[in-house]
């Protein structure tokens, strides 16, 4: 388990030994009274870097050679003005003039070569190639071997989004759930793969075969690029896309950001907020009161106790249950970043770290019915649910060059986050009798993922400009959830009675119960990828090994009535208040007391192991003088899963195994038609494999939907053909015109699934339906409005649309009906984004206004007589505006969901579940040295 106080030691450590290799990096220059020259040589159509370009000091033989990045360096040079020549192969060679040097400083040189054979006599002065500024984003995306899209740190800043989550429903074709789990091209979030760094993530979530993108600050981020077709250099286990998150490198000097918002929600700040006493703190970590007394046996059942001493067992516990009312304050954002580049003995070095934390407070009014399939309800509850939640975020990446061609990087990223929630609902459970209810939960819920890994990458120029990258990496997710507490009072419908508590003989799931569960989740792997440049082509190679382990642990203890022993039992209890009746003196002879329910699979140990190895040869060709490259190959990817756990006793030990090897083909055809026009062929095969948790027989019970969840040992892995065509346009800097045409088949789709009649009531599972497909298309453009008049150049408009349709076939069993042609489960039919800008240049006011809407899509889905639960479409409107003072200062206002629309669930034509949303309005500023 990752250990946070040991994690904060480490870094504080790292941040002194920094600080003192800027020092040593940075006095040498200062005692000797001379000056350094460098910077980064790039392509200029491409601002790819150029690897071994020369550069000169005129009529000298001093200067150095470009390295892995393009960067170069000379130092010791005394001060005065020198002509700096820049050359390499087919490339013409530029002289840039004048470039002054002084003592104790560097001087920063940033070229552009151009292939064509022109003098040049100017200099052509470009940024470091940086994957967060647009325009490298979408050159990047130009040059790709595959289909993606994306979205950098500075489209990020002209928006409100605070996490990884907000700005992903902002790339075409991608949705979100509960604003954590995305929807790619009209796939579930089980369909999509998530990556750090291009490393994979260990997962936060028991139930979902998805990393809940939430818990990522935006800040951190450099860009993040969506892989939307295969190429066997990337892992095959997706069909949506892989989302490929990747953190803000070092920069080439010292950079400090520094900002600070606060925020109101409209119906929860200065208003009334439930919670209730101990927990947790302001930074959402838990103070340990929800943990079990270490007294406590690991198995009540087993434990051999007597009734008296279980008792005395349930005094111990923490006696609060009931919600009081406290006003909610504002919000608060808070981020800082520090990096620097610098030199190590006599080599390049650099790091950044960050950290952001940010808390919020939302009150929701919430409704939550199901219905029989004649439209008869089998509950209907409303009420209101105030929630508290954190996220933090942390970061430390540095790189260091043991020579121009040999570089090694070694990064680290923990993010956490919280949720304090308190539930009221009232109404009415038809089934089992019928009780009009109260039903109180308090609920708290704590995430965390740590990532680290260490790469190398080496150029040899003496094997024919051969590259090797290597990685290896580690990380691991915790989610904790302590004493997640519910009670239920309950009459008679239509009756005056007063309310009592629910509570049986016997353990029970749905009422009177803590509920204790923990995952621990660990990701590892090693990785070799060998580039072969020859003259007519690019060979790839490359093999992984990646290891994936779960430890799932939960309990339900629960309240009884205790009826054992002579004499009456106390029933009067069950009509005392939530703050009075579990009190301690309670828990006696024929009062209450307290069982453990006794299920073996409410444990389990799974892991998943992945042994890959693929190659491919990426070639261009003419063809009737039309330029085309080829990208094409085969992954192999063998892999093993296994869910170990108990029966029902927890004494009979369970396994499971699902083992397969698949060969993974793919092929990508470019046809360049023109230097900023491609089109795109693609087709592929890859596999979904179901989640750990989807392979075990375990189930719980969902107070948030009052459904029970089960797994399914039965599950098999799908496969996929991805069909893709794309066409594309960069008319000009920043702007892009883009369709694409998409087809999926799937056989044997993974898919939550409703299932009726079952001992727990409503209960929901995984299956494979036989076969399903989705096709369909996406438009976006990106463009300025200059073509109306220049000072229109300062607007911009960013828009995409996505149509998608599915189709899934079911064949019917004894207890469900077959289904043909239906949407798959999260396919919404239509995604819409829109952004219009605007930049003052005078006073640099920077206004953003961003929509958002999807259509309906099914949730969950019925297989027998239900229907379905399906989301219903909104409209999500952001406005944010910002202003530069004093240099280095920005401030900066947004409003999020300007429309506040509530989100709404239907079943058929009725109304399921309902929660209402805030709009928030937010004010901060930010200090910047760069």
């Amino acid at each position: 388990m990752f250990n946070k106080a040991k994690f904060i030691k480490v870094i504080l450590k790292l941040f002194t030994q920094v600080f003192f290799v800027f020092l040593i990096g940075y006095l040498p220059l200062f005692a000797q009274g001379k000056g350094s020259i460098k910077g980064y040589v790039l392509d200029k159509e491409t601002g790819e870097a150029i690897i071994g370009a020369n550069v000169l000091i005129e009529n000298t033989n001093i200067g150095a050679a470009t390295d892995l990045e393009g960067k170069f360096i000379i130092e010791n040079v005394n001060q005065g003005k020198y002509n700096i020549v820049v050359s390499y192969i087919s490339y013409s060679k530029l002289t840039i003039k004048d470039v002054e040097v002084t003592a104790g400083k560097s001087t920063d040189l940033k070229v552009a070569l151009t292939s064509e054979a022109i003098s040049v006599d100017e200099v052509v002065v470009v940024d470091k190639l940086d994957r967060s500024y647009e325009n490298a984003l979408l050159n990047q995306r130009k040059k790709a071997n595959s289909i993606s899209d994306g979205i950098s740190s500075e489209q990020i800043k002209r928006s409100n989004d605070a996490s990884t989550s907000d700005a992903l429903k902002r790339i075409p074709g991608v949705t979100l759930l509960d604003n954590k789990f995305i929807f790619v091209r009209g796939t579930s979030e089980r369909y999509s793969n998530a990556q750090l760094n291009n490393t994979s993530l260990s997962s936060t979530e028991p139930e979902r075969k998805s990393f809940t993108f939430d818990l990522l600050p935006t800040n951190l981020l450099s860009n993040t690029v969506i892989l939307k077709s295969f190429t066997p250099d990337i892992a095959g286990d997706f069909a949506g896309g892989t989302v490929q998150i990747n953190t803000i490198d070092f920069p080439e000097k010292l950079k400090i950001n520094l900002s600070y918002s606060t925020s109101y929600t409209s119906n929860t700040s200065f208003k009334d907020f439930s919670t209730y006493p101990g927990g947790a703190s302001f930074w959402g970590f838990d103070n340990g009161t929800r943990s079990l007394p270490s007294t406590f046996p690991a198995n009540l059942g087993t434990a051999g106790l007597t009734r008296t001493e279980i008792n005395e067992l349930a005094k111990s516990l923490n006696n609060v249950w009931s919600p009081e009312t406290r006003r909610a304050p504002l919000n608060n954002n808070f981020s800082l970043s520090v990096g620097d580049g610098t030199t190590l003995l006599g080599q390049n070095f650099g790091f950044i770290a960050a950290f952001s934390f940010r808390n919020s407070y939302k009150n929701s009014d919430v409704q939550r019915n199901e219905f029989e399939a004649s439209g008869e309800p089998r509950f209907e509850f409303n009420g209101i649910q105030s929630t508290y939640s954190t996220m933090m975020g942390g970061m430390f990446n540095i790189s260091y060059k043991v020579s121009d061609f040999h570089k090694f990087s070694f990064k680290n990223t923990y993010s956490r986050s919280s949720d304090d929630e308190v539930s009221v609902l009232t109404g009415a459970q038809y089934t089992d009798a019928g009780k009009e209810q109260i039903q109180t939960a308090l609920r708290f819920v704590e995430r965390d993922v740590f990532s680290t890994q260490l790469n190398g990458e080496h150029y040899f120029t003496f094997l024919e400009n051969l590259k090797l990258d290597w990685k290896t990496y580690y990380s691991e997710s915790n989610r904790n959830e302590p004493d997640y507490r519910r009670v239920l009072y309950g009459r008679d419908i239509g009756t005056e009675d007063p309310f009592a508590a629910i509570l049986g003989f016997q353990p029970n799931l749905k009422n009177g119960g803590r509920f204790y569960s923990n995952l621990f989740d660990k990701t590892r792997g090693a990785a070799v990828d060998l580039t072969v440049p020859t003259t007519y082509a690019k060979y790839k190679f490359g093999t992984l090994y990646e290891e994936k382990k779960r430890d799932f642990t939960s309990r339900l203890i629960s309240v009884i009535i205790n009826a054992s022993g002579n004499g009456f039992t106390d029933f009067n209890l069950l009509y005392l208040p939530l703050n009075e009746i579990f009190a301690p003196e309670n828990f006696r002879r024929n009062g209450f007391s307290i069982e453990e329910y006794q299920n073996g699979s409410n444990n389990y140990f799974a892991k998943q192991d992945v042994f890959s190895t693929y190659g491919m040869i990426e070639f261009p060709f003419y063809l009737l003088d039309q330029e085309f490259s080829f990208v094409g190959g085969a992954r192999l990817e063998n892999s093993l899963q296994q869910i170990n756990s108990f029966d029902l006793s927890g004494q009979i030990p369970l396994s499971n195994q699902l083992k397969k090897v698949d060969v993974l083909p793919s092929v990508n055809l470019i046809y360049r038609i023109s230097p900023i026009t491609n089109l795109r062929l693609g087709y592929s095969q890859t596999v979904n494999r179901p989640e750990l948790r989807e392979l075990a027989s375990f189930a719980y019970f969902d107070f948030a939907t009052q459904t029970s969840v089960r797994g399914n040992p039965d599950l098999q892995r799908a496969l996929i053909r991805n069909y893709d065509v794309r066409f594309e346009v960069f008319p000009g800097v920043g702007e892009l015109i883009s369709a694409s045409i998409f087809y999926k088949s799937i056989s044997d789709a993974i898919e939550k699934v409703v299932v009726s009649g079952s001992a727990l009531g409503s209960e929901r599972t995984f299956t494979n339906s036989d076969k399903a497909k989705i096709y369909g298309f996406e438009l976006e453009g990106r463009f300025t409005l200059g073509f109306i008049g220049s000072y229109f150049n300062n607007f911009s408009l960013n828009g995409n649309y996505s149509w998608i349709k599915s189709a899934v076939t079911v064949k019917g069993t004894e207890t469900t009906i077959p289904r043909e042609e239906r949407p798959l489960q999260g396919q919404s039919p239509y995604v819409i984004n829109f952004g219009l800008y605007f930049t003052e240049p005078n006073i640099g006011t920077t206004v953003g206004l961003l929509y958002n809407r999807i259509g309906e899509r099914i949730i969950e889905v019925a297989t027998a007589y239900e229907e379905d639960v399906t989301e219903q479409p909104r409209d999500l409107v952001d406005l944010v505006i910002s202003q530069p003072f004093l240099d280095n200062f920005e401030v900066k206002m947004g409003v999020k969901d300007l429309l506040s629309q509530e989100q709404v669930f239907t079943q058929g034509n009725k109304k399921s579940r309902i929660n209402s949303t805030n709009t928030s309005i937010s004010m901060g500023i930010s200090y910047k040295i760069q």
